[in-house]
């Protein structure tokens, strides 16, 4: 029945292309995210860190727009709550990786920690999967790719969780530094909440699939 709905709903031009744009910029500033903590040159962190709240900036936007498309429009590709909560996630992710990028740079911190750039590549391969997640919304065709995708988001959460709890713990065992435990204690935190807003969105996205494929 869905279906033969959709043959007379209008084909959505105005929310695909915008969570697409919002898909794209999570794939662009988790890798951005990535190549800010490989780099030892202050010069280059610097003008990766402009990008990164570039970036920010763009998704910020996108999902502005879907709130007041949202608001204008009756016709909408699928439950209006859905709508929301996929934009909603969307942002969500852009929005941590800036702030850890952000208390990396006003803590001046030694990005040198492994287990940070090993959280920050989880969190780049699950936004990538995601991305090609939300391209599959518009034609709600590829429910098997879907659930691949989801329960590999779900996988590597998991994966960020045990990395974050054995960094934390050798982190208490061999940081003598108070203040740079508690600083490299938050950015591991941040990074690891990053993944569960990845696999956040990954529930939405198969929520939205089993209602309408």
């Amino acid at each position: 029945m869905n279906q033969i709905f959709s043959l007379f709903i209008p084909k959505d031009k105005i929310f695909q292309p915008l969570f697409e744009e919002g898909a794209e910029n999570l794939s662009a500033i988790s890798a951005a995210l990535v190549l800010f903590i490989r780099s030892k040159d202050p010069e280059a962190k610097a003008k990766l860190a402009k990008e990164i709240k570039k970036l920010e900036l763009i998704g910020d936007k996108a999902t502005d727009t879907i709130y007041n498309e949202l608001n204008k429009n009756f016709i909408v590709p699928f439950d209006k709550q859905d709508v929301h909560a996929l934009a909603t996630k969307i942002d969500d992710i852009a929005d941590d990786i800036l702030a850890t990028v952000l208390n990396m740079e006003l803590y001046q911190l030694d990005t040198s920690n492994q287990a940070m750039l090993k959280l920050a590549e989880i969190i780049t391969k699950m936004c990538t999967e995601l991305c090609k997640a939300i391209k599959e919304i518009k034609h709600f065709k590829n429910k098997q790719l879907i659930i691949d995708i989801c329960l590999l988001v779900g996988q590597l959460e998991s994966k960020a969780d045990r990395l974050y709890e054995q960094s934390i713990s050798l982190l208490f065992d061999h940081e003598n530094d108070a203040i740079s435990l508690i600083r490299q204690s938050e950015i591991l935190s941040q990074l690891e909440k990053t993944t569960d807003k990845c696999d956040d969105l990954a529930n939405v996205i198969e929520t939205i699939f089993l209602k309408n494929a």
